[in-house]
């Protein structure tokens, strides 16, 4: 394929080894790089601009404002609450006895990291089926909450996009039926399985369930005064950075030697 000098269009040759043109004198390397340095510049500060608006926007719907700080606190509060103690279980056999606080944390001790389903299949089957089903739907009700929180914070990032309030309310409304759901069957659970065994099993809720009920429609009333207040997008101007640098009005830029004297 041949090769043609930039400038004056003369084509090289094999023996033309130098790295200027042996017409015009011109370097073959460096012919034009000003040129093409100052469009991928333009075409950097360009992606840029376009990409400012969303960094605006994630900033607003995180740290924007009192109200936006208040928001991310708040919607980690379906998360730290689930550490907090919502019920307790006690189980009592001959030479073993267990006191179980459970939370977040026992659900991952005690549950998920010794998750045996042939031993959950076997208790379906048994007098205490129904007990046991009422324990997995509470589980997974939890689990699903807590999912539900995590992708409620993912969404912080979306916020003040023109549904991002639209989207955690109602990822929060969900997250408040779940928990609700997780309570409840927990509940029935633990009553079902004293009424079964009481000599053996004893568990009831605590306290420390109201704040877990609580903490998802705390994150439906922040969103909603947000949204009833309205709070403004405050955009980066970029409209400089979308013209050619070569067009653009440099009235307001200070002299080279301005420039050199100050630093």
């Amino acid at each position: 394929m041949a090769a043609y000098c930039p400038k004056c269009n003369y084509k090289l040759s094999l023996i033309d080894l130098k790295p200027e043109c042996p017409v015009c004198g011109v370097n073959l390397m460096y012919y034009g790089m000003e040129e093409r340095l100052e469009k991928e510049a333009d075409k950097a500060e360009y992606d840029h601009a376009k990409f400012q608006p969303r960094i605006d926007r994630l900033k607003s719907g995180t740290i924007g404002s009192p109200w936006s700080i208040a928001r991310l606190v708040i919607t980690f509060l379906p998360i730290l609450t689930a550490l907090i103690p919502m019920g307790k279980i006690s189980v009592t056999l001959p030479f073993f006895t267990e006191h179980v606080q459970v939370g977040l944390i026992s659900v991952i001790t005690k549950v998920l990291m010794d998750l045996d389903l042939d031993y959950y299949t076997m208790m379906l089957s048994s007098g205490a089926g129904q007990a046991y089903l009422f324990f997995l739907i509470a589980l997974a009700a939890f689990l699903l909450t807590l999912v539900l929180a995590l992708v409620n914070l993912i969404n912080l990032f979306m916020a003040a996009a023109p549904r991002g309030i639209r989207r955690n309310v109602t990822i929060a409304s969900i997250g408040t039926v779940t928990a609700a759901l997780a309570v409840i069957f927990y509940s029935l659970y633990a009553s079902k399985l004293t009424g079964y065994v009481p000599q053996i099993f004893t568990g009831s809720l605590t306290a420390g369930c109201i704040p877990f009920l609580l903490a998802n429609p705390l994150v439906i009333a922040i969103n909603l005064v947000i949204k009833k207040k309205n709070l403004p997008v405050k955009y980066t101007d970029v409209s400089q950075l979308l013209i050619p640098y070569a067009q653009r009005d440099h009235s307001g830029d200070a002299p080279a030697e301005a420039v050199e004297l100050e630093t």
